[in-house]
């Protein structure tokens, strides 16, 4: 029974990543946090859940392993973003960069995410018109 309902619990979160931020959101909230000042947390917290998301959506839908490409272009996006912070500014902080890395990761993640769910739908209706 336990097992089943973790199981579940996992898949929802893995699936539905935004509600992960939602409650992320909310439980500041009721901690008395202003919801501007915790957005890029909640942000943060979603990630790496977008990610599996990402990964598994893709899967589902194209059937090829999908995760070497996720990974090679996060790592991309990581090396360009370090060297834009290197030339522009003199003093180089990796906390910076791997803040904003990690909030270009969420942006990027949440429009695949969205596109792969209309893909992911739009399959599913011509698969059932046919």
């Amino acid at each position: 029974m336990v097992n089943g309902f973790l199981s579940i619990l996992t898949a929802i979160l893995v699936l539905f990543p935004f509600v992960i931020t939602i409650a992320f959101l909310i439980v500041m909230r009721k901690m008395g946090k202003a919801p501007a000042a915790v957005i890029g947390k909640a942000a943060d917290f979603t990630t790496p859940f977008l990610f599996l998301s990402v990964y598994i959506t893709s899967m589902t839908i194209f059937g090829k392993g999908t995760g070497f490409y996720i990974m090679s272009i996060a790592i991309l996006i990581a090396i360009f973003l370090a060297i834009v912070e290197r030339t522009k500014e003199k003093e180089f902080q990796i906390s910076r960069v791997l803040q904003k890395t990690w909030r270009v990761y969420f942006l990027l993640l949440s429009l695949s995410y969205v596109i792969l769910l209309v893909i992911g739908v739009s399959f599913k209706i011509l698969e059932y018109v046919k």
